[in-house]
Formats: structure tokens, sequence, C-alpha cells
């Protein structure tokens, strides 16, 4: 391949349980599009696998046995990768049919957009649709200015993780991922993206995101001094790209999006300490701030598989 249109950043790490479902998940869409594969000391063959898959995929794969976490995985493929554009695909997400065609499409239609988004399904160990994760964009594709989307993605990281394409070099200018945040560097990174231009939104769910007992999102939500703090960071440091009026008006709604995150984390482990607290914040907020805050937070949609998974086990 000369010239790839999209490269695709795999962090890989003990993934042989869900990587050939994701490798499958890319066939037929790989017409200018390469995949980088970036494996962290693997123990299960998951190198094995990859090395089965480049026979029919256009996948290059990196060693990085002193990689520590996913973030830093991603940013040594963010680092390789030939094409303008990117998207990240971890080892236990994947592709919806025509997701390719689809996002070449919307970069073409919104060429000044600086993050193009989509909606992505919620899926648990099986491969069955729990959910469906929809960022509050509206029901149809649209363009949505910085401000808008800044003010929203603040409240609440609605977008799943597979389910973002955005420019490389304005990844890469920001310094990529922060390795230290290892919850909420992907919000931290839609959030400076959305800073500098316009999003490109579609409701189709083009990818679907695995939500397991075991996952790091799960297992890292047991500390949550470490876990709060994870949270703060991005409000923290994107709300000044807010004017002052609507960052008044959002950083309460922030503040306590994140104080629900932490209290529901600590309930699914079993600590429920203080969210009745939590919830009579939610109530004191009043009728007029209901609605974003719901909107923007997105707890139902979010929270409804999660019950789902955890019913299940």
């Amino acid at each position: 391949m000369t010239d790839p249109w999209l490269s695709v950043l795999m962090p890989v790490y003990d993934g042989a349980t869900t990587l050939p479902r994701t490798l499958a998940s890319l066939k037929g869409q790989c017409d200018g599009v390469e995949i980088l594969a970036v494996v962290q000391q693997s123990r299960d063959g998951s190198r094995s696998l990859l090395e089965g898959a480049a026979r029919h995929l256009p996948l290059r794969i990196i060693d990085a046995p002193e990689s520590r976490n996913w973030m830093r995985n991603t940013n040594i493929a963010l680092a390789e990768a030939r094409a303008p554009l990117a998207s990240m695909l971890h080892q236990d997400d994947l592709w919806r049919p025509g997701r390719a065609i689809a996002l070449r499409k919307r970069s073409a239609e919104h060429p000044e957009a600086r993050l193009w988004v989509h909606a992505a399904d919620y899926i648990n160990a099986d491969d069955r649709i729990i959910g469906r994760a929809a960022p509050p964009f509206g029901r149809k594709a649209a363009l949505v200015d910085s401000e808008t989307a800044v003010t929203r993605l603040l409240v609440q990281n609605t977008i799943p993780l597979p389910a973002a394409m955005f420019r490389r070099d304005d990844a890469l200018q920001g310094g990529g991922l922060d390795e230290d945040l290892w919850y909420t560097a992907d919000w931290d990174l839609w959030l400076r993206l959305a800073r500098l231009g316009p999003l490109s939104w579609a409701p189709d769910p083009l990818a679907a995101f695995r939500i397991h007992s075991s996952s790091l999102t799960m297992t890292g939500s047991r500390d949550g001094a470490d876990f709060r703090r994870q949270l703060s960071i991005p409000v923290d440091r994107h709300i000044t790209a807010l004017p002052a009026p609507r960052a008044r008006e959002v950083e309460p709604l922030a503040r306590l999006s994140n104080e629900l995150n932490a209290c529901l984390a600590g309930a699914y482990h079993g600590s429920a300490s203080g969210c009745w607290r939590t919830a009579a914040r939610i109530v004191m907020l009043g009728p007029a701030r209901w609605r974003p805050f719901f909107a923007y937070t997105n707890i139902i949609n979010r929270l409804r598989p999660r019950l789902r998974l955890r019913g299940q086990g």
C-alpha cells in the first residue's frame, strides 16, 4: 500500500479471546486502510494470531515489550501511522460492516471537521447487543460546532473509543494520548480535538464496544480515589475552552456527572457510600437543568447495559 487514507491504531495485550473476532470485523473494509498492531509482551498467543491475520489484512505488527499500558501502545502506533486520518480499535471491540466506506464518505462531506463520530452498540462477551451508545448530538447526521461539542462532551464522555476518527496530525500536535490517564485518555483527546473545530456526527452504529467484567474500565474503578482523579482531570483541563458564561453553566453539571460516575462505580464494587448525597444534588438541579443533565450524561443508555451484564454474571 502506498498512500493509505486511514490508519487503525490497535494496542494488543493478551487479547487472544476476542482478537480473532476483532480482526474478522475488518475483513473486506481495508481498501486504503492500514492496521498498526502494537503488541505489549502478550503471553497468550496474541502475536501468532496477528501473524496469521497479516496474511490477508494490511496489518503491521510492532513489538513493544517495554510498554506498560494501552495509551503508550496507541501512541507508538500513532507515531508510526502513515495515513492523514486515524481511528482506534481495541482488541475486544468490533467494526460493523460498511464502517470504512461510511467514514470516508463523511470525511469528504465534512472536510472541515476535526473529529468524526458515530453511534455504537454495546455488546457482551458473546457479541450479543445489550445497549446502544449514542452521544447527545441528535437523531440525524449533522456538523456540530466546536462550542456545542465541547459543552456536551465536558459533562460526560459519551463517545465509545472505536466510534471516532480524527486527524493524525491534530492528535500528534497535542502530544497524543496522556499516558497517565488509564480511564480518561480518550475523553481528554476528544475534548482536545473538539476544541480545534467542528465535530461530524452520524447516528448509525458503525462499531461495537464490548463491556465485560474483566475490562480495565470495570476493574480499575475499584480504586475510588484514583477513579475520581481520572474523572476530574479532563474537566479541569478543558472547561476554560468555553466562554465564561457557558462555563459557569456547564461546570456544575460536569462535576456532578463525575460524582455520579464515581458513585455508580462504587456501587458496582459493593460500596454505595455517599450516593444519597449525589441523588440529592441531582434533585436540587431543578426541572430546568434535569433535561440537559440527563441528555448530556446519557446515563440511562450507559447504565442499562451494565445492569444487564451484572444480571448475566
